[in-house]
């Protein structure tokens, strides 16, 4: 499947087995996966083949809805940023969007222009009729991003029953509104 997005700096694409390192550089920063909930990857093939398998697993978010966490590439310099994108919850009913991006380029608006861009393709190409965020209660930084994306506060709740987060929704009226 082919998905690629474009901002006015970034690409956003899926990932390639090149993005190794880079995944594996995310995923091994403590600061960056704080409030995450993942874990680091065991090693660099272990990176290789996540980024292989997300993009190729015939059960995967990709060939079953046709959207998935995409790879954040800077169009200046082609670097790997981190990755935002889309996450169908079949249990709960709902599309998620999620980002993470290496502690190099925080606050640098990278998190809220491609989340922009997500939010775009969840509704003009996805026809969602929500879409929600989980941040970590702590995670003021993301916090700030989903709000930045139009979303608002839902409810309070346990992550894995024992972490607080708070579940964050944008409807697509309210999106349609906002970013006419």
């Amino acid at each position: 499947m082919i998905l690629k997005l474009e901002t006015e700096r970034l690409y956003l694409r899926p990932f390639k087995k090149e993005d190794a390192p880079f995944l594996y550089e995310l995923n091994s920063d403590e600061e960056v996966m704080r409030y995450t909930g993942d874990f680091a990857f065991k090693d660099l093939e272990a990176a290789k083949k996540f980024a292989m398998d997300y993009v190729s697993n015939s059960q995967g978010q990709f060939a079953l809805y046709k959207m998935g966490r995409i790879a954040v590439i800077r169009k200046e310099d082609n670097a790997f940023l981190g990755w935002s994108g889309l996450k169908k919850n079949v249990n709960n009913g709902y599309v998620d969007i999620g980002y993470r991006f290496m502690k190099k380029y925080w606050k640098k608006g990278y998190a809220t222009e491609s989340g922009l861009e997500v939010l775009r393709h969840a509704f003009h190409d996805h026809k969602i009729e929500y879409l929600v965020a989980h941040v970590h209660e702590l995670n003021y930084g993301s916090q700030i991003v989903a709000q930045k994306l139009g979303m608002q506060l839902d409810h309070r709740f346990l992550w894995n029953n024992r972490e607080p987060a708070r579940f964050y929704k944008i409807t697509a009226s309210d999106y349609f509104k906002k970013f006419k």
